[in-house]
């Protein structure tokens, strides 16, 4: 069977780098994926909302990390599936959730660099997986980081982000079409953490092959 993470990620038992977000992730919105847009929603956690299909998927967040080579740049990695789980996990039939990695190329300068929405500071890309399927969602959209990559826990929030399946195994069914993204996050600085789902997003992005249909 395929090894999705290599054994150098193994944690010591009853050491759970997630832990450390627990807290403050406790008040995510915990929805599934489901019809209709008429819900009030908080303005913490991830949301991805459909533009066309009236659907939404906010996953609840039970693993997070992100990583830093400087004090400009961070990759978020998130998931709604437990970090154990992950990293022990042997083919993606065991997994059924979502591991979004959020890309901040450039943190944004009053006076420097736009300060706006319309704006872009990061990549956005996003695998679902179910059932041994898996659909690939990538875009971007402007961050604006709550603190400094380097520090030990760094959030941030995104508006109005934009998504689109890019590519996707023969029986997935897309629900979402084009994506309105928005996130509230807080991340520890955790390499572990971050490279076991990275591990995963880039063995998913190998199998998953592009959208025919462009989006």
């Amino acid at each position: 069977m395929l090894r999705l993470t290599p054994p150098a990620t193994h944690r010591t038992p009853g050491r759970h780098p997630s832990n450390r977000a627990a807290a403050a992730l406790a008040a995510l919105l915990t929805l599934p994926l489901i019809t209709g847009c008429s819900r009030i929603f908080t303005a913490s956690g991830v949301r991805f909302q459909s533009i066309d299909r009236g659907t939404i998927l906010a996953p609840a967040i039970a693993s997070s990390g992100y990583r830093t080579p400087d004090t400009s740049t961070a990759e978020f990695y998130l998931s709604d599936i437990p970090l154990r789980d992950l990293a022990q996990a042997e083919s993606f039939e065991e997994l059924n959730g979502t591991i979004v990695h959020i890309h901040l190329f450039i943190r944004p300068r009053p006076g420097k660099t736009p300060i706006e929405t319309t704006a872009s500071s990061a990549t956005i890309q996003a695998v679902v997986l179910s059932r041994g399927e898996v659909g690939l969602y990538g875009g971007g959209g402007f961050m604006l980081p709550a603190g400094t990559p380097g520090d030990d826990t760094l959030g941030g929030s995104i508006q109005d982000g934009s998504v689109r399946l890019l590519a996707a195994t023969p029986g997935f069914a897309d629900r979402l079409g084009a994506v309105n993204f928005s996130a509230g996050l807080s991340a520890p600085k955790d390499e572990g953490a971050a490279g076991v789902m990275a591990h995963i997003l880039e063995q998913a992005i190998r199998l998953a092959k592009p959208d025919p249909t462009g989006g």
